[in-house]
């Protein structure tokens, strides 16, 4: 029997192949394929995860910045089982679930009362998505803040460095989540309506309050 050509490769070629994969799927994919595959993923996690994960996962650093937040605020502990990329890049993907979702339910809510839903192209352009996509971690982080003690306090601050359009967009997610009478997403395990999508929500219109009062002021 003629043995596999990939065993002849180095692991630190067959780590470059890993490192260029389009999204996880593939990573998994190929780590099924030889055994030398498999050996060469269990060896190197780290840099795999960090190479794939922004090609992977959309509006990556406002992604990896919630992901951040979210594991200062529950003080996670370390499971020793798995690397800790790979924990991270799994709450990454769940995480993108949650956005991708949103975005698809959002998308189709613009589609329908701008009157474009006869048409089949897709009901947001890739520039409108990845700005809804950021204004949906934006709020996301800001409620995950005002949950922990510690980091309540950095919340406000954290919009207020949104500029004005950001805001208002912000505000615009709120009030159309506020009204989303579904609020079911399936397996993507987002709620709108608990307490950590609320304090985002109510955090926005502290800070659209104090933009209005300045304006008054200068007027």
């Amino acid at each position: 029997m003629t043995a596999s050509p990939f065993t002849t490769l180095p692991s630190e070629l067959i780590c470059q192949v890993f490192e260029y994969a389009a999204d996880f799927s593939v990573v998994a994919a190929l780590a099924q394929t030889a055994r030398v595959f498999c050996h060469t993923w269990r060896e190197n996690p780290t840099s795999i995860c960090r190479a794939v994960a922004p090609r992977a996962i959309s509006n990556f650093t406002d992604a990896e910045r919630l992901l951040d937040v979210q594991e200062e605020a529950a003080k996670w502990p370390r499971d020793d089982r798995e690397p800790k990329s790979l924990i991270r890049a799994k709450r990454l993907q769940s995480n993108a679930r949650c956005a991708s979702a949103a975005a698809d339910a959002w998308g189709h809510l613009v589609q329908k009362h701008s009157g474009r839903e006869e048409y089949p192209d897709p009901p947001m352009t890739p520039s409108e998505l990845a700005r809804f996509k950021h204004t949906f971690y934006c709020v996301w982080t800001a409620g995950v803040m005002t949950r922990a003690p510690h980091l309540r306090d950095q919340a406000l601050p954290f919009l207020d460095k949104c500029n004005p359009r950001e805001l208002f967009r912000l505000d615009e997610l709120a009030i159309w989540a506020s009204y989303y009478n579904e609020n079911d997403f399936g397996s993507a395990g987002l709620a709108l309506r608990d307490e950590v999508w609320m304090d985002g929500y109510d955090l926005v219109q502290r800070c659209l309050q104090k933009i209005y009062l300045k304006r008054n002021i200068c007027y």
